[in-house]
């Protein structure tokens, strides 16, 4: 009895384990897909403006996103960060 016990226990920590490790997974794949998404988004933005403007998007902790614009046209600057304001949520 003490052992049918002690194996159904060891069963149920081992499938645990497994969740875990898919969950992480999934999330992994869910951030990557976010990152590409917004990747695709921020060169949709460069295109679109004109003029020499760079564009650095950061990635917090808490997932929420931060940019550095620099450039020489600071009307072109003002319209980049609109547009990613609208676009990220900031």
């Amino acid at each position: 009895m003490r052992f049918i016990a002690i194996l159904l226990v060891a069963l149920f920590l081992f499938s645990c384990g497994k969740g875990v490790e898919l969950t992480q997974a999934e999330k992994r794949a869910g951030e990557q897909g976010s990152e590409e998404r917004y990747q695709k988004e921020l060169d949709e933005i460069k295109k679109a403006l004109k003029g020499d403007i760079k564009i650095k998007l950061k990635k917090d902790g808490k997932g929420g996103y931060s940019w550095e614009i620099t450039g020489k046209d600071a009307q072109e600057i003002i319209k980049a960060n609109d547009i990613l304001v609208k676009k990220l949520g900031n």
